[in-house]
């Protein structure tokens, strides 16, 4: 039997020193091909691209991706040995991350209970425990065999084909070999969750760190600037008041 969450040994997270002969790239700057703009979902658009997913199995991959603020490649990369159904945590290890850092990222429970659900459909979970068959085998696969996961291009493909549907698909340049860019991209997902969990749900910014996985809080923070939709509403409220009328000058 397969634990649900195991401990992992511990690993080293140090970063490997430049030599002394190697000058360091530099780095570009964050967001660099959309400006400063994050690209991410409203709490409006989110539900409207759920309410436009038919497929079951790609409206709970798309919640899950949402749900952890996760990136595509840690997500492919789930397996059932990964999950905690008791805890509702997925477990992220650190060679599955783009820091090199595990993590522990937490899911709604009802989230949970509808892959518990599809599990017990599939055979791959005991009816009356939270014991799962096979823990090698990947949360979400294509075809038949669930040693096989999805690619990140496969995942893009759904996500590309999903806002197209919604009427959301926004370009916003081409490429140097011509190419639409879009504003709006799987990864849009874990912008969303961060934006939704730090401007909406109030969370504290080391929390949503720790929920999906940034390096330092530092880069947490980038998403403070105010949202379009706190600039809209803002705006809003103060247009909603009559502006002071300027009183004559004395003497006139």
């Amino acid at each position: 039997m397969t634990p649900n969450n195991p401990i992992p040994s511990a690993e080293s997270t140090a970063e490997r020193p430049l030599s002394s002969n190697v000058k360091p790239s530099r780095k570009r700057p964050e967001y660099e091909r959309f400006g400063e703009h994050i690209r991410y979902l409203t709490v409006e658009e989110w539900g409207q691209f759920l309410d436009a997913i038919e497929d079951y199995r790609h409206k709970l991959m798309m919640q899950v991706i949402y749900e952890l603020g996760c990136r595509v490649g840690e997500f492919v990369r789930i397996q059932l040995r990964h999950l905690s159904f008791g805890r509702n945590t997925v477990y992220i290890p650190a060679e599955n991350t783009k820091t090199r850092q595990r993590r522990v990222s937490h899911l709604p429970a009802g989230l949970m209970n509808e892959i518990k659900s599809l599990l017990r459909r599939e055979g791959r979970m005991a009816q009356r425990s939270l014991r799962v068959r096979r823990g090698d085998e990947y949360l979400f696969f294509p075809g038949r065999s669930a040693r096989r996961r999805y690619t990140e291009n496969r995942l893009r493909q759904i996500f590309a084909r999903y806002i197209r549907v919604t009427g959301l698909d926004r370009e916003y340049g081409r490429d140097r070999k011509g190419r639409a860019l879009h504003e709006l991209t799987i990864h849009s997902l874990r912008h969303s969750h961060i934006m939704h969990y730090v401007h909406v749900h109030k969370l504290p910014l080391p929390i949503v760190q720790r929920q999906v996985g940034h390096k330092s809080l530092k880069a947490t923070s980038v998403y403070l600037r105010p949202s379009d939709e706190d600039v809209g509403r803002s705006y809003a409220e103060a247009r909603s008041h009559p502006a002071p009328k300027a009183s004559a000058p004395a003497g006139l």
